[in-house]
């Protein structure tokens, strides 16, 4: 997914406290995580959707830690829509915000399903069990570079065969990596979350405003 800032003006998010000075336009590549978050609208958000063409095809044995990995997946989405948007306009009030979220068992990433009977597989490996969520953000812009991971551990209730073949069923966790998704009928199979739920959902919005502020304050003042 891909926020974009770029306007002129002044503008106070009162509830957190952070002074914009662009208007916010998000854009995820993929129309599920569009559909999630158009939520953020209702925090001050304004969203357009615009895919970024980034071949995510990185190799996970060329990065030393897995921070590396998913925050590189992200940086690439960042500069290649910055690179896009920058060509055909001014690029000094742009801002691009780039997320990637993976989800990980043990030493497996679990992406999205290849069909019913894997999804089958990773809930019932996920059953009873922790996995753990990573998600990587970038902030680019026309002075430099802002990134950082956040991460959460998901803990699954006990699940019976019926439920999970129940759940498959209904499609939803078809679309998604770890076969489930926290916010939509996948949460009634979750006992408890260590983190922050929005870094579940694929983008840490504390975490991202805290670092908007420090980008608007030190590096954009």
């Amino acid at each position: 997914m891909v926020f974009v800032y770029r306007s002129n003006w002044l503008k106070c998010w009162r509830q957190l406290g952070i002074y914009w000075r662009n208007t916010a336009l998000f854009w995820p590549a993929d129309p599920q995580e569009g559909r999630n978050w158009s939520k953020c609208w209702c925090v001050g958000l304004n969203a357009e959707l615009c895919p970024s063409t980034f071949e995510e095809d990185l190799e996970l044995e060329d990065f030393k830690e897995f921070s590396d990995y998913i925050e590189a997946t992200a940086l690439g989405k960042a500069e290649e829509v910055f690179s896009r948007l920058s060509s055909s306009g001014d690029h000094k009030n742009l801002i691009v915000i780039a997320a990637d979220t993976m989800v990980t068992f043990g030493k497996e990433i679990y992406g999205k399903p290849k069909d019913s009977a894997d999804a089958i597989r990773m809930l019932s490996n996920l059953s009873g069990n922790s996995n753990r969520v990573f998600t990587g953000v970038v902030l680019k812009h026309a002075h430099g570079i802002r990134k950082f991971t956040d991460t959460a551990d998901v803990y699954f209730g006990d699940l019976l065969p019926d439920q999970i073949q129940s759940y498959v069923d209904s499609g939803d966790p078809l679309d998604k990596a770890g076969a489930y998704g926290v916010q939509g009928p996948g949460g009634a199979l979750i006992h408890r979350i260590d983190g922050d739920f929005y870094c579940v959902m694929g983008l840490p919005l504390h975490r991202l405003c805290c670092e908007l502020n420090k980008l608007f304050l030190d590096d954009l003042s």
